[in-house]
């Protein structure tokens, strides 16, 4: 059983460096760009700060109402996800494991939507 729960954890681990790495590049594209430490592994004590300032910053954005959601329940899911796996890591339970997908889920959903809509509207 340990070997499937740490198989899993790693794969929550690459899925939540996925999402990071998916925020970076909507972060690079919003109307007033924002910089995120992009190490290869980037570890959580820098990672949550950052995110959380992100985050905060959102509504500061000259984009819509909808775009400003997506950019804040991204960053709030990935926080979520964050410190689930630390619960986790701590003690594995598989519920704990089902929500860092889901809220990996959530925050995938709405940053890929925003960063279409970065893209299509840039210039």
């Amino acid at each position: 059983m340990a070997d499937r729960d740490d198989e899993v954890m790693s794969v929550l681990a690459r899925s939540i460096s996925a999402t990071y790495s998916l925020l970076v590049d909507v972060c690079d594209a919003l109307p007033v760009p924002i910089t995120l430490p992009t190490d290869r592994h980037i570890p959580a004590t820098n990672a949550v700060p950052a995110i959380q300032r992100v985050a905060a910053l959102a509504e500061d954005q000259p984009m819509g109402e909808m775009q400003e959601a997506q950019l804040y329940t991204g960053c709030i899911h990935l926080l979520a996800a964050i410190d689930l796996y630390a619960l986790c890591a701590a003690r594995y339970e598989d519920t704990r494991a089902e929500g860092i997908g889901a809220n990996l889920l959530y925050a995938d959903e709405a940053l890929k939507s925003l960063l279409i809509w970065l893209l299509a509207n840039a210039g």
